[in-house]
């Protein structure tokens, strides 16, 4: 019987130790990172793996040079076994960068000539928005709802079955 070599792709990532690395943010807001032993990162940027479903594991840190992403430092697989000080900054970060309402309600919502005008109540308060394409309606499992707006906006229905009958009715309507 001759020895398999089997592929583990952990091998091609670098994975950051959450118990000796640390974020923190400078004097001018910026994202850092230090890795114990001595490796200081000045400033960093993080990039979730899995923004929809799996918001915690998963996120990738890349290193900031002269205010452009540069190179990958390694990757986080789950950002809840950080120290509660770093956690908590580097959810600060994802949120302001992955800010993403949630809708609770569908006002109305009117088709002409292939865009779609939503009137919705959120989490964050009342938005009016459009979407181009079908595609910037996206479902997701268990009933949830991405919808992308002409702007680059990114909104989230948790579980469109949950909505009142007539949110979920319009929303199923195109989805």
């Amino acid at each position: 019987m001759s020895e398999t070599n089997t592929y583990n792709i952990k091998d091609e990532l670098t994975i950051l130790d959450p118990k000796k690395t640390k974020f923190d943010k400078d004097n001018f807001n910026k994202l850092k990172m230090n890795i114990e032993g001595g490796t200081d990162y000045p400033e960093v940027m993080v990039i979730m793996g899995f923004p929809l479903t799996n918001p915690d594991e998963f996120v990738s840190v890349f290193e900031v040079k002269e205010g452009k992403k540069d190179k990958e430092i390694g990757l986080i697989e789950d950002i809840r076994k950080l120290d509660s000080k770093s956690r908590k900054t580097l959810k600060e970060e994802l949120n302001k960068a992955y800010f993403m309402p949630k809708i609770i309600k569908i006002n109305a919502m009117k088709e002409n000539h292939g865009v779609m005008k939503f009137d919705v109540e959120t989490d964050k308060g009342s938005r009016v928005f459009e979407t181009r394409y079908k595609e910037d309606i996206r479902k997701l499992p268990k009933g949830g709802v991405f919808i992308k707006d002409a702007d680059g906006n990114r909104f989230e229905i948790k579980d469109y079955r949950k909505l009142d009958s007539r949110s979920a009715s319009l929303i199923d309507t195109e989805i």
